[in-house]
Formats: structure tokens, C-alpha cells, sequence
């Protein structure tokens, strides 16, 4: 005959049983969400150095892109009679834009003036490289040509000399990448172009003041 204290008993063993299931389950999911956290934590660490080579990579080419518009940009603002002076001075502003990426130590700018060549008043019949300048310690790999040579066929944008005598200046910069962490195969150069008519003068020529030319390195 099942007595009340027989009953009592029985009913609290059940409940230590499912106290010492409940505890055994709970310990389960413990070191379930440990397998889980050591799977994906990896992952994790992945996305994250990822995400940070990516960063800095966009930021690489915004600032080089920037540096390219800005030096044809201040370079076209000058009237007849730019200075290597002066144009030394504006290079320096190079790193100055593209800041933390300094081309002086890990790129190079390639600062080039083309003019129109032919009868005056008429199309050109060719492009002429009238001058050109650097800034940066590597080599200058311009697709141009060097200082009176003239310029190959397709290269200059349509449009952009249109009469004999006109010119257009261009800058190329060439920036080599190195990423912080070095997770995402994102090494190697990253090159902008820029190209801009004089607004107040034809600069078809750098007035000698003394100073050093900013010279290409081959």
C-alpha cells in the first residue's frame, strides 16, 4: 500500500533525478556554445582583419586619387612664367594630400605638359611632350614619352587639345600599396591620372631660376 510518506519519498527522488538531469543538460549546452564560439571565432578574426586591410585599401585610393586631380589642379592655376621653384613647392603638397600614403617614399607623380603641334589656328597634327617633371623615389613609368617626343596615337583623351598650340597638363601617380596586416591579397600599385587645360596661361614652358628641376627617375 502506498503510504503518504512513501509518496513524499518518491516524489522528491523525482525531483533530485530532474534536478540532476537539468544539470547535466545545462552543463551540455556550456560546452556546446564553447564548440561553437571555437568555430566560429576564426571566422571572426577573419572578417575582422579583412575588413581593416580593405579600409585602409579604399583610403589608399581615395588619397592618390585626390593627389592627382589636386597637383594638375594647381598646376593649371599658374600663369606664363612657372618657376622649377614653384613647381618643386607644389610637388611638396603631394604628400600633404595624400597623407599617410607618402608618394615621396613609396610612389612617384609624373607631372606632364602636351601641346598641340601643327598650323596655327588649326587642328593639331600631333601632340608633343613640351615638359616634364617628378616627385617621389620610384622609377617614372609614364606612358607619354619623354621630354620632345611626341605623344603615340590614342593615348590623350578626345577633345581634350583642340587647336595647334593648346596643351594639357597631366599628372600620373603611382602609389605601392602595402597592406597593415597583410591578410587580403590587396599589394601592388594603384595608379590615377589627371588632366587639366590652363585657365590663365599656356605654361609651355618652365622659367629656369636657379633651382634643381624635379628630374624623372628612369
Amino acid at each position: 500500500m502506498l503510504t503518504k510518506s512513501k509518496l513524499s519519498e518518491r516524489i522528491s527522488k523525482s525531483l533530485k533525478a530532474r534536478r540532476l538531469a537539468y544539470s547535466m543538460v545545462k552543463k551540455d549546452q556550456k560546452g556546446i556554445a564553447l564548440v561553437e564560439f571555437a568555430i566560429a571565432a576564426p571566422v571572426l578574426a577573419i572578417l575582422l582583419m579583412g575588413t581593416v586591410d580593405l579600409a585602409v585599401f579604399l583610403a589608399a585610393h581615395q588619397r592618390i586619387s585626390r593627389s592627382a586631380y589636386t597637383m594638375s589642379n594647381l598646376m593649371t592655376q599658374m600663369d606664363e612664367g612657372l618657376s622649377e621653384s614653384q613647381v618643386s613647392d607644389m610637388m611638396l603638397a603631394l604628400d600633404q594630400v595624400s597623407r599617410p600614403f607618402n608618394i615621396s617614399d613609396h610612389g612617384v607623380a609624373t607631372v606632364t605638359a602636351i601641346i598641340g603641334e601643327g598650323t596655327d589656328g588649326a587642328a593639331p597634327d600631333n601632340y608633343e611632350i613640351a615638359w616634364k617633371r617628378c616627385y617621389g623615389a620610384n622609377a617614372s613609368d609614364t606612358k607619354f614619352g619623354a621630354t620632345g617626343t611626341t605623344v603615340p596615337d590614342g593615348v590623350i583623351p578626345g577633345n581634350m587639345i583642340v587647336t595647334t598650340a593648346q596643351i594639357v597638363v597631366v599628372t600620373e601617380v603611382s602609389y605601392e600599396f602595402e597592406p597593415i596586416l597583410g591578410f587580403l591579397p590587396l599589394d601592388g600599385p594603384i595608379e590615377y591620372e589627371s588632366y587639366f587645360r590652363p585657365r590663365r596661361g599656356t605654361i609651355e614652358n618652365i622659367v629656369n631660376d636657379g633651382s634643381a628641376p624635379s628630374a624623372c627617375n628612369s
